[in-house]
């Protein structure tokens, strides 16, 4: 019986302690662990005993759900000592350019506002890089740096002596011992010299540990020398606050956390696999600086020194409340902490330079409406999934990519200025349903962010007339109620927008914003979204452009000319006719019948007009053509005139943000597969 009641005992303390499920997209579940989100992979650990060591992993893309669900058992503190490496200081720092780039009312940045800098005046919105002229941005081939790296106790028993080691790309530089006692929470540093090398350098500090301790994964410290440097401002109590309890780095201590989102974020320009970036994000961020301060708002003035400039390449603060601020420290809650703030990498991203891509999703407005339903015509972007649209689980996009590596080794300071890298001449291809031109289509751009000038001259670049848009410093307006530019498709379905006139600027980053379609683009993305309206004969489609489109071709090397292919419902020469009269109906359990005529037609036996089957389409929403385009769910024979289609079955995974409308469409198939037009039926609005 003893026997049989420990069984129990152990067995319902393990039920308690192990809570974490992962279910895999294959049916499979993992239960009774401790995971970590990395957004790239899972790292596992099975027992209590294993957190704070070696984890096994498995790939994110398996997994379906994650379930983090931990007990007080987690926050139980082992009566061990944990040392960590916090950090690598790189002295000297080099100055970055945070607080220093200045903007116009007409978007254009210059670098200016502090001693170190010359002052050029208007000479600055061309040439940045007389400003900086007296700076070391870059370590010199030879020059002697000095590492530094941070030891801490973060455990609840003194840590007695312990041996450690410096290495350079895996090579040992140098090592020692510490023999005396490191007390709970006391840090130590230790230095090295180096003279600088050419190339992409990884140094590495580790301690080995002469006793037990809490956790081994914080022993050993490695950072890329050409990231970016970051700095941490905390106030020293919250750093106790969080000494209190167990984060998700399976330790006890603010430092390790925070850091460990430093490397997942490396992990993740890693996994930035474009064609602008067929080796990942080569850009890397390291924490080289934390700040424990008395009073936060007094540190973070301090960050700034007498010469104007921040010696760092951005970071973070903790602010304090004013409770926090009269020393009322609360937990923070477990589940949050338990889980990964993949809040911070997004803001992080900030710091260097990337945008928010939410600022380029619009909810429409009565000025733009859908012709069947009065539904405004709204967009939201093609690619959300991304580290700067959402937060995570995601990798960085294609444009954060192509940025990244043209300037990683530039100082951080300018937001945005990627928006001006538009290749010079941007070229619409307006093709219909089978992909074939559509000549002499009308060809309209309305802007988001400006409104047409009535007094303004108006202007001529190729085929596109375009039209003055008031320069207030406003970009908060809709989309223009008239349009900024038009014109006609040539008879290759060809359309060279518009090299509108701008306030010319060039950042130091090496990115110029001249005519483009855009005009005076501004780097927040308020004036990055066109809605591009096509008419041919007495209908229209319409489609979204963002700025974001023609910047990942200009990463992508189309520097000089890049093409935007339109597709439109439209059908070709060598058509057969639209199907006539289509309906469609809601019906019972989530279905709906779509019904239609055969096509009208006075040239019975003519092989253009003979009907080989059908086609249904649903798109939903009332985005544009481009952003959630129609999707064929069904061919059928040519005596079929219904389809009854499954809500469910035929719903296209992806995000219907501003609306669920319903939207179902037939064309006909004629000879050789060539299709009619899309005859659409009346929207169904959910």
């Amino acid at each position: 019986m003893m026997r049989m009641a420990l069984v129990i005992a152990l067995a319902a303390l393990t039920r308690q302690v192990m809570c974490d499920t992962i279910l895999l997209h294959d049916g499979r579940r993992i239960e009774n662990c401790y995971a970590r989100d990395e957004g790239t992979r899972i790292l596992i650990w099975d027992s209590m005993s294993e957190v704070g060591g070696p984890a096994r992993e498995i790939v994110r893309g398996l997994v379906k759900e994650l379930k983090i669900e931990r007990t007080d058992q987690w926050d139980a503190r082992p009566e061990l000592p944990d040392l960590s490496v916090t950090h690598i200081e790189l002295t000297p720092r080099l100055p970055g350019l945070h607080g220093v780039v200045q903007y116009d009312e007409i978007g254009r940045p210059r670098i200016a506002g502090a001693r170190a800098l010359v002052d050029n005046g208007d000479r600055g919105y061309l040439a940045p890089g007389e400003a900086v002229k007296n700076l070391q941005l870059k370590y010199k081939v030879g020059q002697q740096v000095t590492l530094i790296a941070h030891v801490k106790n973060v455990g609840f028993r003194d840590a007695p002596s312990f041996e450690y080691e410096w290495l350079m790309d895996g090579k040992r530089l140098g090592g020692g011992r510490h023999s005396a006692p490191l007390k709970e929470m006391a840090e130590l540093t230790f230095s090295r010299k180096w003279n600088w090398e050419d190339g992409q350098h990884t140094v590495t500090f580790k301690v080995k540990p002469s006793s037990p301790e809490i956790a081994s994964i914080n022993d050993t410290a490695s950072d890329p020398l050409w990231g970016f440097a970051f700095f941490y401002v905390v106030s020293k109590g919250r750093v106790d606050a969080w000494h209190q309890f167990r984060s998700a780095a399976g330790t006890f201590c603010f430092e390790d956390y925070y850091r460990w989102h430093l490397d997942v974020m490396n992990r993740l320009f890693a996994a930035s696999v474009f064609p602008a970036a067929p080796k990942g994000i080569i850009a890397r961020v390291r924490l080289d600086r934390i700040v424990y301060a008395d009073d936060v708002d007094k540190a973070v003035a301090a960050l700034r020194e007498p010469d104007g400039l921040g010696y760092h390449q951005g970071g973070w603060i903790w602010s304090e409340s004013p409770e926090e601020k009269q020393g009322k420290w609360n937990q923070v809650n477990r589940e949050w902490r338990c889980a990964t703030e993949w809040s911070l990498p997004h803001e992080l991203g900030h710091q260097l330079g990337l945008v928010d891509y939410y600022a380029l999703d619009y909810p429409g407005h009565e000025d733009h409406v859908m012709p069947d339903n009065g539904d405004k015509i709204t967009h939201f972007q093609r690619h959300p999934n991304a580290m700067m649209h959402w937060h995570g689980p995601h990798p960085f996009n294609e444009t954060d990519a192509g940025y990244l590596n043209a300037t990683w080794d530039k100082p951080r300071g300018y937001f945005g200025d990627y928006y001006f890298a538009i290749p010079r001449a941007v070229v619409l291809r307006i093709v219909d349903i089978n992909g074939e031109p559509v000549p002499g289509a009308t060809v309209e751009c309305f802007q988001r962010g400006t409104a047409v000038d009535p007094k303004g001259p108006t202007g001529r670049d190729g085929a596109c007339t375009y039209y003055t848009v008031i320069e207030d410093g406003n970009y908060d307006r809709p989309v223009s109620k008239e349009a900024v530019m038009s014109g006609k498709t040539g008879p290759s379905g060809l359309l060279r927008l518009a090299n509108r006139p701008v306030a010319a600027v060039t950042t130091l980053n090496g990115f110029s914003r001249g005519p483009n379609p855009f005009g005076n683009i501004n780097v927040v993305g308020g004036r990055g979204l066109m809605l591009i309206r096509v008419t041919r004969g007495d209908r229209s489609a319409h489609f979204w452009l963002e700025a974001w489109d023609l910047n990942v071709l200009w990463f992508r090397g189309q520097k000089d000319r890049c093409e935007i292919v339109l597709r439109t419902p439209f059908g070709s020469v060598d058509s057969p006719p639209e199907p006539g009269a289509v309906t469609a109906t809601d019906g019972p359990d989530g279905h709906v019948t779509v019904r239609w005529e055969a096509p009208p037609t006075s040239t019975t036996g003519v092989y253009f007009d003979r009907v080989i089957g059908y086609r249904v389409y649903r798109r939903v929403s009332s985005d544009g053509l481009n952003d959630r385009p129609w999707q064929p769910i069904a061919t059928l024979g040519p005596s079929e005139r219904s389809f009854n289609v499954d809500l469910k079955a035929t719903l296209v995974e992806d995000t219907y943000w501003f609306t669920r409308t319903d939207r179902f469409a037939v064309s006909a198939i004629g000879e050789s597969g060539r299709e009619s037009g899309l005859a659409e039926a009346p929207p169904i609005k959910r």
